[in-house]
C-alpha cells in the first residue's frame, strides 16, 4: 500500500525560509504515526523540526530501514532544496556557506528560542541579510536584499536596553518578542559566549510570529503590535517596519 506524505505546517514544494517550524518530530494520527526524520537544511529542536534554509520543502519516506510494524511508524525525510544564488556568486561572500560567520555590523536573520523575564531573550542566528549592489545594468542607487543562510546556527543575545531607541530596564521583553519569532537584528557586539544583538533600527524587529492562542500567523498593525490573522488577537511586539529581502529568483 502507498502511504501518504505527512501532514506539515507548510504544503509540500512551498517556499520556507530559516527558523520556520514544519511540523512535529512525531505526527498521529487515526491507526497510523509518522516520524519525521531531519534532512538537508532542516533540524530538531525540543521535539519538532525547523528549517536552516531558505528553498522548497520535500519529504521522502525512507526505507532503509525496516518499519516497526509494531507500532505502524512512518519514517519520513524532510529536506530543504536550497534555491539558486546567483546574485550571491557576484557578492564578497564564498558560495560555501561553511566558511562564512556572522561579524559585527551585519543584519541577520533570527529566531527566538527563549524569552528570560525582564531582562533578555536568546536568538539564534540562521542566516546573514545583505544588500547586493546593483549590477551595470541597473542604476547605481539600488540595491537588492537577500538571505545568505548559515551552515549553522549562531547564538546571540538580545537585551531589553538594545530594543528600542532610548529603551531602558523599564521595558518589559516579553512586549518585545516571544519564543519562535523571526527577527532581523544587527550585530551590535561580540559578548563572551555569544553575539549582543540590537533592534534599535526602525527596519529591524519582529517580521513573522505565531499566536499563543491560536497558533495561527500574526501579521503587524503597528511597530508595537501585532494581530492574529484568523481571531483578531492582538500581542505586543517590537515589530521590524517592512522591507524587502529576497533571494535570487
Amino acid at each position: 500500500m502507498t502511504s501518504s506524505s505527512p501532514r506539515l505546517r507548510h504544503p509540500l514544494n512551498s517556499r520556507i525560509t530559516p527558523g520556520e517550524r514544519i511540523g512535529s518530530v512525531l505526527l498521529r494520527g487515526v491507526g497510523e504515526k509518522k516520524m519525521l526524520i531531519p534532512g538537508k537544511g532542516t533540524y530538531v529542536r525540543q521535539g519538532n523540526l525547523y528549517s536552516s534554509l531558505l528553498g522548497t520543502l520535500h519529504a521522502q519516506e525512507d526505507t532503509s530501514t525496516a518499519s516497526d510494524t509494531t507500532e505502524n511508524i512512518e519514517r519520513w525525510i524532510i529536506s530543504i532544496e536550497p534555491e539558486p544564488k546567483k546574485i550571491l556568486s557576484q557578492s564578497s561572500y564564498s558560495a560555501n556557506s561553511t566558511t562564512i560567520s556572522p561579524k559585527i555590523g551585519d543584519v541577520i536573520l533570527g529566531r527566538v528560542t527563549k524569552v528570560i523575564r525582564p531582562t533578555h531573550a536568546t536568538v539564534d542566528i540562521l542566516a546573514i541579510v545583505s544588500e547586493q549592489p546593483s549590477t551595470s545594468s541597473q542604476p547605481a542607487m539600488t540595491t537588492q536584499p537577500f538571505i545568505q543562510p548559515l551552515h549553522e546556527a549562531y547564538s546571540g543575545t538580545l537585551r531589553t536596553n538594545e530594543i528600542r531607541p532610548n529603551s531602558s530596564l523599564d521595558i518589559e521583553i516579553s512586549d518585545c518578542v516571544r519564543p519562535s519569532d523571526i527577527l532581523l537584528a544587527r550585530i551590535h557586539a561580540l559578548g563572551e559566549k555569544d553575539y549582543i544583538l540590537s533592534t534599535v533600527e526602525a527596519e529591524l524587529g519582529v517580521i513573522k510570529a505565531i499566536c499563543e492562542s491560536s497558533g495561527r500567523e500574526m501579521r503587524a498593525v503597528s511597530w508595537k503590535e501585532m494581530e492574529c490573522v484568523s481571531t483578531g488577537v492582538k500581542e505586543a511586539r517590537k515589530v521590524a517596519k517592512p522591507r524587502v529581502v529576497k533571494s535570487e529568483e
